[in-house]
């Protein structure tokens, strides 16, 4: 299995950009947290820790726990920070893991 190995913005944006957080739904305090709702329904929550210090890159127990709260295995946490995963590929990726929970 690869080493995690990621700073804390490329991370962050990555939540931003890809995972389907409502807008004015993130909070802060001593971490960041984001509610990932798709279709209407709040699948998970994450929660980043802020920042220290100037690009410093997370710990590796940090990104798994990432990792698994973003309900992803770790090719596709890769993908999912490095880009070639987009948002409709998160989506996908999340709605294929839990078929049951969107069916209409």
């Amino acid at each position: 299995m690869a080493k995690l190995i990621f700073g804390y913005r490329e991370v962050s944006r990555s939540i931003k950009s890809k995972a389907p957080v409502p807008v004015g739904k993130q909070r802060s305090g001593k971490e960041r947290n984001f509610p990932i709702v798709i279709d209407g329904i709040q699948i998970t929550r994450v929660t980043i820790p802020k920042e220290k210090g100037g690009g410093r890159d997370m710990n590796e127990t940090t990104l798994k726990s990432i990792r698994d709260q973003l309900l992803l295995r770790n090719d596709q946490f890769i993908d999912f920070v490095k880009c070639p995963m987009t948002r409709m590929g998160y989506i996908d990726a999340i709605k294929e893991k839990f078929p049951a929970t969107f069916i209409h």
